[in-house]
C-alpha cells in the first residue's frame, strides 16, 4: 500500500484515557514522517507541561510512519507549551516544532527545518505565532503544521507532516 503510514499511539489504559480527556488544557501532537529517513527525538523544552503518564513515547519516528504524543500541564491555571527538536537520521537536517495551548489566547504553533543543530528545543517555543498553518522548506524536504481534530484530547491536535518537496527532488 503506497500511501499507508503506521501511526504509533502510546499504550494507555481506559482509566488513563479518561484521565487525559478530563485534563485541563491537554494537547495531542502528531508527527507524520512521510520520508525514507527516520526522525530522532533529540531535545525537548516544556513550559509548565510534561508528557502524559507513560515512558513509552518513541524516541524515534521511523521512516513512513507517525507518532502521537500526549501532553498535559503541570501547574494549575497554566496551559501546555514547549518546543521539540528532531534530527533527520543520516542527514544534516533538524526539525523544530513549537506549540502552545494557553489558558488565555489561541493555539500557537511554529515549525522550521534547519541545516544546523546548534539551536536547542526552547528556540521554536520562543518563535511561536498564531495557530494558522505553517510551512517551511529546506533542501529536498518540506514540513507543515496545522491544527486538526484530536483523537483523545478535549482540545485540538497539532499535526506536523514532514515529506519530500516534489519540486526539489
Amino acid at each position: 500500500m503506497a500511501g499507508y503510514l503506521k501511526l504509533y499511539y502510546p499504550d494507555l489504559s481506559p482509566p488513563q484515557i479518561k484521565d487525559f480527556k478530563q485534563r485541563f488544557r491537554s494537547l495531542e501532537i502528531c508527527i507524520h514522517n512521510k520520508t525514507e529517513e527516520a526522525l530522532y527525538f533529540s531535545d525537548s523544552y516544556f513550559f509548565h507541561s510534561k508528557m502524559f503518564k507513560t515512558n513509552e513515547y518513541p524516541r524515534e519516528v521511523a521512516a513512513r510512519s507517525g507518532a502521537v504524543y500526549f501532553l498535559v500541564n503541570t501547574t494549575c491555571l497554566r496551559g501546555v507549551s514547549g518546543g521539540w527538536k528532531f534530527k533527520v537520521v543520516e542527514q544534516d537536517l533538524y526539525l523544530y516544532i513549537g506549540f502552545s495551548n494557553p489558558i488565555f489566547g489561541s493555539y500557537k504553533t511554529f515549525v522550521s527545518l534547519k541545516n544546523s543543530g546548534t539551536l536547542n528545543a526552547k528556540w521554536p517555543y520562543t518563535e511561536l505565532k498564531d495557530g494558522s498553518m505553517k510551512t517551511d522548506k529546506c533542501d529536498k524536504y518540506i514540513v507543515e503544521v496545522t491544527l486538526t481534530d484530536p483523537h483523545y484530547s478535549s482540545f485540538q491536535r497539532i499535526h506536523c507532516i514532514i515529506r519530500y518537496n516534489e519540486f526539489n527532488i
